[in-house]
Order: structure tokens, then sequence, then C-alpha cells
């Protein structure tokens, strides 16, 4: 394929590579930041499970009610989209 200059410095074809990795960058950004905000509101409310917990159960019963809650329903587990 012939490249022909376009609008300035380079090709079309390096512009839209360029365009293509760009946006790339920017997709993983959104994404990391995603991550970020669903680790901060599990911790958050993993905090706030601790200070509601049952104080007479013991340490295993209270992990286990702590992840069942944080897990959420087993009928929404598949379709939560952060899973």
């Amino acid at each position: 394929m012939k490249q022909r200059p376009y609008r300035g410095n380079g090709c079309l074809q390096e512009r839209l590579s360029d365009e293509i990795c760009r946006r790339q960058v920017q997709d993983r950004d959104v994404r990391s930041r995603g991550e970020k905000r669903r680790q901060r509101a599990q911790n958050l409310a993993g905090a706030a499970i601790n200070t509601m917990a049952d104080r007479s159960a013991s340490q295993i019963d209270q992990s286990a009610r702590k992840r069942d809650l944080l897990d959420g329903p087993r009928e929404f587990r598949a379709s939560r989209k952060d899973r």
C-alpha cells in the first residue's frame, strides 16, 4: 500500500496507529480506576461489616458471614460485572 501524507507529519496509517495506541492506554487507565474504586468500596464495606459483627460468634463464623455478605447472594454472583 502506498503511503501518502496526511495533514501534516506522517501518513494516515501512522496517525491511525498512534490513535489506536492512545485509546488502548486510555482504556487501561479507565479499567485500573475501576479496579481501584471496586477495591476501595470492598474495603469500606468490610470495615462497616466489622463494626456490626456478632462478637459472640467465633472468628471462623464471623469471617464466613463477612465473605457471604461481600460476595452477595448466590443467585446474582454470575451476573455481576465485577467478577
